[in-house]
């Protein structure tokens, strides 16, 4: 069964009116989204006026059965929030949803707070069945520093994550933001526990050069988004939205044999 799919940070509803269209024109069995935000949220260079779920669930609804894992609240609104979303089509099955936490904050984080290490995390698990068979999907948004190389918290959280792979017995397929470039230990350890496919096609920038707001970066940006899959799942395709602008990151793209 060949199953397409797409990895995107989509930055709240900055890129609302493109990266609509692109979601609506393409047709993705599963798709990982990372800063999903409340109606509100206000936090670094996020200021987001609607709630992006809800959003999402209206447009897609036809085709898609969505879930979202809060990963965090914020003192901008009593609707603010950030989060990871995952979107698969209506003719697969849940079977299991399971957030796992890398940081939980037990009060809305300040959202005028200038440095983000604290913010929360947590790895974003769904277990489907895609014609009879289960597949795990885990959506990730690592933690932030201020360099792309490893901090201590990310490799603590980091940690966690790599526990949690091994236990996984179904194939699996990881994605998101790690804030972390390829060359640092936590992706390297995933590396061995999971085909690398920004590494493999020898990806240097998973950051959209016409729309960061880190300026500095380029030329010639940072890889800091991934698609890692188990090594049961044959990719049949591999690419980076090099000219969409649907947000500050670029897509991933990549059809899977499973």
């Amino acid at each position: 069964m060949k199953i397409s799919f797409l990895q995107l940070n989509m930055n709240g509803d900055t890129f609302w009116d493109s990266v609509i269209p692109f979601l609506s024109f393409h047709d993705f069995d599963v798709i990982h989204l990372q800063e999903v935000t409340g109606k509100d949220t206000k936090v670094g260079i996020v200021d987001t006026t609607r709630d992006v779920f809800s959003g999402l669930t209206d447009v897609l609804q036809d085709r898609y059965k969505g879930e979202l894992a809060i990963t965090d609240y914020f003192t901008s609104s009593k609707e603010a929030y950030m989060g990871s979303a995952t979107f698969y089509k209506k003719s697969f099955s849940l079977i299991q949803k399971e957030i796992v936490w890398l940081r939980k904050n037990k009060e809305p984080f300040s959202s005028d707070a200038k440095t983000f290490e604290e913010v929360g995390r947590a790895l974003f698990h769904l277990t489907l069945s895609l014609a009879g068979k289960e597949v795990s999907f885990l959506n990730l948004h690592g933690a932030w520093a201020k360099t792309a190389q490893e901090h201590e918290h990310q490799t603590q959280q980091g940690e966690i994550v790599i526990n949690y792979l091994k236990k996984i017995s179904s194939p699996f397929i990881l994605s998101g933001d790690f804030n972390l470039n390829p060359q640092q230990p936590t992706i390297n350890k995933i590396g061995e526990l999971a085909r690398n496919l920004t590494s493999e096609h020898q990806i240097t920038n998973t950051l959209n050069p016409r729309k960061h707001y880190a300026k500095q970066l380029f030329p010639p940006g940072v890889a800091v988004d991934y698609i890692f899959v188990s090594k049961d799942i044959t990719v049949k395709s591999f690419r980076v939205l090099d000219n969409e602008d649907i947000s500050d990151h670029l897509g991933l793209v990549a059809e899977f044999e499973i």
